[in-house]
């Protein structure tokens, strides 16, 4: 029997094994196990703008992002790429984040106002430019983050010289050098390292070349002593690359300085000093990428290397395919008729000239044009704010008016409730008194001498004559007592502690009360 139910049990067992073998267990889905992320965007986003825009809108729909958050990826996608053919959609949601509670959170706000140095330095918008970098060195500063705060100084410094205070620019940028120099922390250092671009960026824009040399050097220097310490520097800032990446980030800023130095010496006409930091620029990685021949290619046409540089801009055209109104080209076509002149084409040189006088002549009436709408839409956004100033202070003051009348409408009340009310107590005490004088004159009294018993008797007679005769007058007691009206009063005031006029008044009122308690 034992083994029956044994063998009855493991056929249970092996039954239900075979039902449930194919199945497995499945953890509920998350929101995070979809491919809508802003990593995912981010990942492809500079050359794959389209399909990221479409991964930010997935991940709004899905749940996976805010509709603020999403909206500043999408301004940072239109404003780092598509050709920089949306930066006004990118503007226009910017400053929309910045009135939004987006912008409570200060990492967030900062991120919207780096997209916004961006776009007004893209769109050459200096005002607007130096307006949100200082706003965000208020805010580095509020938050004790003085590195960023001097990084984006030395930004203001190249918007001052761009507004024709080169000077001031000059001076600001300096100052966030000095600050910045011989720290020996890779945030400081960075930052440093980007302010001295800022100069010579700035001094290659005013032509002094000299000038360039030493601040170009000094980027060289922060570099190789970096790359030779980078222990020295740790300071883990998230700007700081790792240590397999120490060699790339140092080669980069020194390359850079290499293509400084070239353009330097060939704008001051030290050959030989410039055809070494050029030669060294081009054996580099980043000489030999399309952006770096773009770079150096005012250098090759002051050189005369005409082949490299016309080389590079053929291959510039095909990326343009088409879209020539822009000051690169115009300065394509400068450079291209540099060289058809010293080849002895001057057909092709005059064509080029005259092709980069027309483009610059339209280049500068669309920044006139776009100024006066920009001012246009300034003075019409002003005026709307003025309206809305001005209905807010009728309305603020037609409710301190309302207040105002509500204020002295209450005082008002009070006061009369007050005064009733004294009223009302002073004809009490008065009418008190009257009773305890009709009583005392009732009453025999002890006088000292002659004179004050004939001033009781006379103000005794002056009470009855009152009180039984009120249709006398003052004038007429005074007459019949003996007295001026005036001693009358004076000695009335003196012995009974009120006014005569007082006297009579408390009378009529206790008798019309009398009147009415009768009725």
């Amino acid at each position: 029997m034992k083994r029956l139910l044994y063998l009855f049990l493991i056929s249970i067992v092996v039954i239900m094994t075979s039902c449930t073998g194919g199945t497995t267990m499945k953890r509920a889905p998350h929101l995070s196990d979809t491919l809508y992320t802003a990593k995912a965007a981010m990942k492809i986003y500079d050359y794959n703008p389209t399909r990221a825009l479409l991964i930010i809108d997935s991940a709004e729909i899905v749940g996976n992002m805010s509709h603020d958050r999403a909206d500043y990826f999408r301004a940072k996608i239109f404003t780092m790429t598509l050709e920089g053919m949306h930066l006004d959609s990118a503007q226009k949601i910017c400053r929309s984040l910045m009135n939004s509670d987006y912008v409570k959170t200060p990492d967030n706000k900062e991120s919207v106002l780096d997209l916004l140095i961006a776009i007004t330095r893209r769109n050459q918008d200096y005002e607007q430019w130096l307006k949100w970098s200082t706003e965000k060195v208020e805010l580095c500063r509020k938050y004790d983050n003085e590195v960023e705060a001097l990084r984006t100084e030395a930004e203001i410094g190249v918007v001052l010289a761009f507004l024709g205070r080169e000077d001031e620019g000059l001076k600001t940028i300096d100052n966030v050098i000095k600050a910045l120099d011989n720290t020996r922390k890779f945030s400081e250092m960075d930052a440093c390292i980007i302010a001295l671009r800022r100069k010579v960026d700035l001094l290659q824009q005013i032509g002094q070349y000299e000038a360039v040399i030493p601040v170009a050097e000094k980027i060289i220097e922060k570099t190789n002593d970096y790359e030779q310490h980078p222990s020295d520097y740790n300071d883990g800032s998230y700007r700081e690359p790792s240590t397999a990446n120490v060699p790339d980030y140092c080669s980069f800023y020194r390359v850079k300085a290499y293509a400084y130095l070239a353009k330097a010496y060939a704008e001051t006409d030290d050959i030989d000093n410039a055809r070494h930091y050029l030669k060294l620029f081009e054996q580099s990685r980043y000489g030999q990428t399309f952006d770096g021949r773009m770079m150096i290619s005012t250098t090759w046409c002051k050189l005369g290397d005409y082949d490299k540089m016309l080389a590079v801009y053929d291959e510039a055209e095909k990326y343009m395919a088409g879209d020539t109104i822009n000051e690169n080209y115009a300065t394509i076509l400068h450079n291209r008729s540099v060289a058809a002149e010293a080849r002895g084409q001057y057909r092709k040189a005059y064509e080029y000239t005259n092709r980069a006088y027309e483009l610059n002549k339209l280049l500068n009436s669309e920044i006139l044009e776009g100024k006066a709408h920009e001012y246009a839409a300034r003075y019409r956004a002003q005026e709307q704010q003025m309206a809305i100033d001005r209905f807010t202070m009728q309305n603020r003051m037609q409710k301190i008016i309302i207040i105002v009348i509500f204020v002295a409408l209450v005082l008002t009340i009070l006061l009369y409730n007050h005064t009733v009310f004294q009223k009302m107590e002073l004809s009490k005490k008065n009418l008190a008194l009257v009773k305890m004088i009709d009583e005392s004159i009732k009453k025999p009294q002890t006088v000292a001498n002659a004179t004050d018993k004939k001033i009781s008797s006379c103000l005794s007679k002056a009470c009855t004559l009152l009180r039984e005769q009120p249709e006398m007058t003052v004038v007429d007691v005074a007459k019949e007592v003996g007295l001026t009206p005036h001693n009358l009063q004076k000695l009335f005031r003196e012995q009974y502690g009120i006014s005569l006029r007082e006297y009579i008044n408390s009378h009529q009122t206790g008798n019309v009360k009398e009147k009415t308690d009768g009725k």
